[in-house]
């Protein structure tokens, strides 16, 4: 009795603790009802959603296995589970989890989810990809009932150039907008009136890059979708871009109000948005085949550069010398995200480090900070027949110093079939090319897409197998060896003379585009 009277206590003790966001304390009192031997599924469950927001999720793992244990059927932990599975690259077993809630329960929370993750999930097709885009879309439709009746034609109600809103939560952020920011400053103000709507969570002092007038930035995150859609009605905004999509899905209901005559995805927009009223969504040659605009409820607008095209405003290191130079080994290396690094990524991986047997791994990102997530990735490729010595982590730094770590690798391996966008244009902004191939979907050929137009083709394989040969080669063989050298010296130089670059062409592409699907008067 002494002991039950004990646990209640450090119950009532967690949860004053997460109230005050004491996270760490709170986990304490935990450890101490499972050491008394009374934590029962929920008591688990508790513990692994704290590690996982404390970025614990190799740790979050067994406590949510713990909760399955004694309670199969319990569905925050599966729920959980899922999501701590998907934190740590097993994208496949998450949506399984994820998808088995969202059935069973109908709750637009856990379709969000998996629509989110959707189209980096290795065995889901295009099609798939669709079907559940567009369930989450209904949901979205039935959560917001728009009060706002659609505008299916359109009538001029300003004189003067066509009003573009751009939308988007990650103004703030200099090194993710590297394509964005550059399209905005390149814009003919004369013939387009540009609106920026800020859904960020931080405030605006780094917005002091833009040429536009302040008054035209408006901070929105305040707003409700009804209310956002209202007040971009009442500027008058003739076309709205869209360029957070999924990665702030809380938004995507804002759409189904028609807040502009014509609603468009760019930037961010991986796959299929589901939502009949985003008209279109915009790419480049690479993204889309004929064949595939089926799996879309937009229309493809096709920009004739890539439709990453950056540039690099905030501070970058310099381009370093060739660590192969220093250290006489090949080294491979990924900044990637850790939900990119999927079973089938590590697999391949350990493919390429097993026949390149003088070569070693170069892996960094925010999820490797603990160490029980490093311990857990280096497990998975132990398994696979690499040496835990060939594999090394970096520490967490800022993002200055985070650009330096290119320094340390030859050759930066692209993962699939999420690809990276940021990390491939810092990893050849830092003279490192990335090796990819062109895979089934577009989140898989944007890569591709970057290392085209920079004029980096040779680092585009055609498929998987040749991915991995060339991986190879370059690790094996000595003329290779220097021309990644030597590429290295050059590629900054390159890079700034070739269409990857060339902010300036994309906004005359985006404004042709414009000028094409404006809206017509009747």
């Amino acid at each position: 009795m002494e002991a039950q009277s004990q646990k209640e206590q450090l119950r009532t003790d967690v949860a004053r603790y997460c109230s005050e966001d004491n996270l760490i304390a709170a986990l304490k009192a935990l450890d101490q009802i499972i050491d008394l031997d009374l934590a029962d599924e929920n008591d688990w469950c508790v513990t692994g959603k704290l590690l996982y927001k404390v970025g614990e999720y190799a740790q979050a793992l067994g406590a949510f296995e713990h909760c399955l244990r004694l309670k199969p059927d319990h569905l925050n932990g599966r729920f959980e589970y899922g999501r701590t599975l998907f934190e740590l690259g097993s994208t496949d077993r998450a949506a399984e989890l994820f998808e088995a809630v969202a059935i069973e329960t109908g709750h637009a929370h856990f379709w969000k989810s998996l629509a989110t993750i959707a189209p980096g999930v290795p065995s889901y097709s295009q099609h798939r990809i669709r079907q559940i885009r567009e369930k989450y879309a209904k949901l979205i439709r039935e959560q917001e009932d728009p009060s706002i009746p659609p505008r299916p034609t359109y009538e001029p109600t300003h004189p003067g150039p066509l009003r573009i809103g751009y939308l988007s939560a990650h103004w703030n952020q200099a090194n993710y907008m590297k394509p964005v920011w550059p399209l905005i400053n390149a814009h003919d103000c004369e013939q387009f009136d540009l609106h920026l709507y800020d859904d960020s969570a931080k405030g605006d002092e780094t917005w002091n890059w833009l040429k536009i007038d302040k008054s035209k930035r408006n901070s929105v995150r305040s707003l409700s979708n009804a209310e956002l859609a209202a007040r971009i009605g009442s500027d008058g905004i003739d076309i709205l871009v869209d360029l957070s999509a999924f990665s702030y899905p809380d938004r995507l209901g804002l759409f189904v109000h028609r807040a502009a005559p014509v609603q468009m995805a760019w930037f961010n927009a991986y796959a299929t948005s589901g939502i009949e009223e985003i008209d279109f969504i915009v790419g480049d040659r690479w993204m889309m085949k004929n064949n595939e605009l089926r799996f879309y409820t937009e229309r493809f607008l096709k920009l004739p550069v890539s439709y990453l095209t950056f540039q690099t405003n905030h501070l970058a290191p310099d381009i370093s010398e060739s660590p192969f130079d220093r250290r006489g080994q090949f080294t491979f290396g990924s900044l990637g995200t850790q939900y990119k690094i999927t079973p089938q990524v590590l697999e391949v991986w350990a493919a390429i480090l097993t026949e390149a047997r003088d070569s070693r791994l170069v892996l960094a990102n925010r999820e490797l900070k603990s160490k029980c997530n490093r311990e857990y990735l280096t497990s998975k490729l132990v398994e696979l027949g690499v040496a835990a010595d060939r594999i090394e982590f970096l520490p967490p730094a800022s993002h200055f110093d985070f650009l330096k770590y290119y320094g340390e690798i030859d050759l930066a391996l692209d993962t699939f079939p999420y690809n990276g966008g940021t990390t491939t244009m810092e990893a050849i902004w830092q003279g490192v090319p990335v090796l990819t191939f062109a895979g089934d979907r577009w989140v898989s050929r944007t890569s591709h897409s970057i290392l085209d137009y920079a004029g980096l083709c040779q680092f585009v394989g055609k498929s998987q197998k040749s991915y991995k040969q060339l991986a190879v080669e370059f690790a094996t063989d000595r003329t290779k060896q220097e021309s990644l050298r030597d590429l290295r010296k050059s590629m900054r130089d390159r890079l700034i003379a070739s269409p990857v670059c060339n902010s300036t062409s994309l906004a005359r592409g985006m404004e042709n585009i414009f000028l094409k699907i404006r809206p017509l008067a009747k």
